[in-house]
């Protein structure tokens, strides 16, 4: 599923034969079950309903293109998004790429809604937010309540929560069809969090990896996993475990512990790294799911994103 952003770019259109030309791209879902836009396999399924919450399928997984900033947004959490009929959204980005000086918008240090506000009236948010540079490799957890922006000259692969909820607080005046695009001011100062903790960036070079809520994926099932030499643990939460991989020659997923409820997602990023049972080459971020219970077997030469996800299948 391709989706035209105003502040999208060409990156994706000149990656993906199928993606519309001629305007700007910001978004391809490359896996998702959200109403929003579904995904189908090879063979034209989507995804199935998670028996657990009788929702949608519950990971989406988007390559993002940003050739311009973002609107300065925060998600909100499972409960305050079920009045819109929505799950929240916890999230995270993989930086693949960035332009030098590429930054993100990461937090504010506004104490009370009745500051956030004010500054919103008064034209004067940029003065509060938190700014990151970025380089390929860095990963950055977006727990719900976080005031965040990707920045200009950044592709990211981001794992989130199957929401499509975002409330815009800020959007530096931008104009979309001469027209100011929508803000969410209230619904957004009502699940901003204060005040709004200073999150770590996790550098492929830095042991360990982040944890929020009560993270049941990396941290316990998997704990075997973190000494996997081969493995990058970025993320541990509720929702979805989040690693980077690289493969020289094969790779094989040791299933001792393995919760038989547990889905996982490779997301072909270098080289040909692929199913064992694959006949052809893969190509950058082909996409394959494996079933609960499913070997997970890679073999090639390059390095994948690997997402674990919490599943009960309504099809038994």
């Amino acid at each position: 599923m391709f989706k035209p952003r105003v502040w999208g770019g060409s990156y994706i259109s000149a990656r993906f034969e199928e993606a519309p030309g001629g305007t700007a791209i910001g978004e391809a879902w490359l896996l998702s079950g959200h109403p929003a836009g579904e995904t189908r396999d090879e063979l034209g399924r989507t995804l199935p309903t998670d028996s657990r919450t009788g929702h949608w399928f519950p990971v989406l997984i988007k390559l993002l293109h940003a050739n311009a900033d973002l609107s300065v947004q925060v998600h909100p959490n499972d409960d305050q998004a079920r009045s819109v009929g929505d799950l929240g959204k916890t999230e995270g980005w993989l930086i693949l790429d960035a332009q030098p000086g590429a930054r993100i918008c990461y937090g504010h240090t506004l104490d009370s809604p009745a500051e956030l506000r004010q500054a919103l009236q008064e034209g004067r948010m940029e003065e509060f937010l938190r700014y990151v540079k970025v380089k390929p490799g860095d990963y950055f957890p977006v727990p719900p309540g976080t005031v965040h922006a990707l920045g200009a000259g950044i592709v990211a692969l981001e794992v989130q929560q199957a929401s499509d909820t975002t409330y815009r607080l800020y959007d530096y005046g931008r104009l979309e069809n001469g027209k100011p695009r929508t803000l969410h001011i209230e619904e957004g100062i009502a699940v901003t969090a204060f005040p709004q903790p200073e999150l770590p960036t996790m550098h492929p070079d830095r042991a360990g990896f982040f944890s929020h809520g009560s993270g049941t994926l990396y941290g316990a099932a998997h704990s075997e996993w973190r000494a996997d030499s081969a493995l990058t643990v970025y993320d541990d939460n509720p929702f979805f475990g989040f690693a980077a991989l690289t493969v020289d020659g094969h790779w094989h997923a040791d299933d001792s512990g393995r919760d038989s409820s547990t889905m996982f997602c490779v997301i072909a990023l270098d080289g040909d790294v692929k199913p064992h049972s694959l006949p052809h080459r893969a190509q950058p971020y082909d996409t394959w799911l494996f079933e609960p219970g499913e070997e997970v077997y890679l073999v090639g030469s390059g390095r994948v994103a690997l997402v674990s996800i919490p599943f009960s299948d309504t099809r038994g």
